[in-house]
C-alpha cells in the first residue's frame, strides 16, 4: 500500500509513520515543514519511507505538492495534519481564551490554516481514488469533540468541521469504493501539550476511561489495525479512550 500521512514527522504523524513503516509492504510519504531533522532520522531507519517538505501555510507550497500528489499513487490518505505555532498564546494551541473573548481573525486564520490544506489535499486525493476505483481515508480527530473543555473552541470548531466533511467524502464516494472514517483519541502528550499545567493534565487523565493519558504509540497502533481490516467498513468513527 502506498500511504501518505500529513504532519508526519513529529507527535502522533510520527508514531504512526514508524508503525506503518514497520510494515514492508507499505511505502509511507509523509510530508514536515519544521522538523527536517526528524524527518531525516525517520528515512534512515526505513528504507520504505520518504518525506516531504511543505508548509501548508505557504499557498505555493500548498500548490506544488497537490499538482504533484497524483504522481504518489496512494491507496490510503491519513488526514493527521493541524498547524501548531510556537507562541502558546496564539490561535493554533489546543487550549486558548474562552469562545466569547476569542477574536474573530483568529478563527479565520485557524480556518486559512488547518482546514483548507486539508480540504485541498483531500480533494486531490479522492480525484485518483475515483479513477483507481480504491482507496481509504482517515481524519485524526479528538475525543473532545464529545466532552470538550473551557478553552477549546477553535480546536473544537475546526475538528467539528472536518468531521462533517469526513461523512460527506464516505456518502459521495462510496459506489468508488473509497471508504472514509475517523479516529478520535483522547488526550495525548506530545510536544505541543506536554508544557501544560500538570493540574490539567491530571484532570484529563481522570477523565479518560483507563485513568491513563494516551499515548501515541496507542493510537498509532489502532490505525495500523484498522487499515488491516479491508475496505468494508465506512463513515465509523474508532473513539480511543
Amino acid at each position: 500500500m502506498n500511504i501518505l500521512i500529513t504532519g508526519g514527522s513529529s507527535g502522533l504523524g510520527k508514531s504512526i509513520v514508524h508503525k506503518l513503516c514497520s510494515d514492508k509492504k507499505n511505502y509511507v510519504y509523509f510530508t514536515y515543514n519544521n522538523s527536517k531533522e526528524n524527518a531525516d532520522k525517520i528515512c534512515s531507519l526505513y528504507s520504505n519511507a520518504h518525506g516531504i517538505k511543505c508548509d501548508f501555510t505557504n499557498n505555493s507550497e500548498l500548490n506544488t505538492f497537490t499538482e504533484n500528489l497524483k504522481n504518489l499513487k496512494i491507496d490510503i490518505l491519513i488526514n493527521n495534519y493541524y498547524s501548531w505555532p510556537k507562541n502558546p498564546l496564539m490561535a493554533g494551541t489546543f487550549l486558548t481564551k474562552n469562545f466569547h473573548k476569542m477574536d474573530k481573525n483568529v478563527f479565520i486564520e485557524e480556518f486559512e490554516n488547518n482546514l483548507i490544506p486539508t480540504i485541498i489535499i483531500t480533494q486531490e486525493a479522492i480525484k485518483f481514488f475515483r479513477n483507481n476505483k480504491f482507496g481509504k481515508i482517515i481524519t485524526v480527530l479528538s475525543s473532545f469533540l464529545e466532552s470538550p473543555t473551557i478553552g477549546s473552541s477553535v480546536y473544537i470548531s475546526n475538528k467539528n468541521y472536518l468531521k462533517g466533511l469526513t461523512k460527506v467524502w464516505g456518502v459521495e464516494n462510496k459506489k468508488f469504493n473509497i471508504t472514509s472514517n475517523t479516529i478520535s483519541p483522547s488526550f495525548m502528550l506530545t510536544a505541543h501539550t506536554s508544557k501544560m499545567d500538570d493540574r490539567l493534565i491530571d484532570q484529563f487523565k481522570n477523565s479518560s476511561n483507563s485513568k491513563k493519558i494516551m499515548t501515541v504509540e496507542i493510537v498509532a497502533n489502532r490505525i495500523s489495525e484498522f487499515l488491516d481490516n479491508g475496505n468494508i467498513i465506512n463513515q465509523h468513527d474508532i473513539s480511543i479512550q
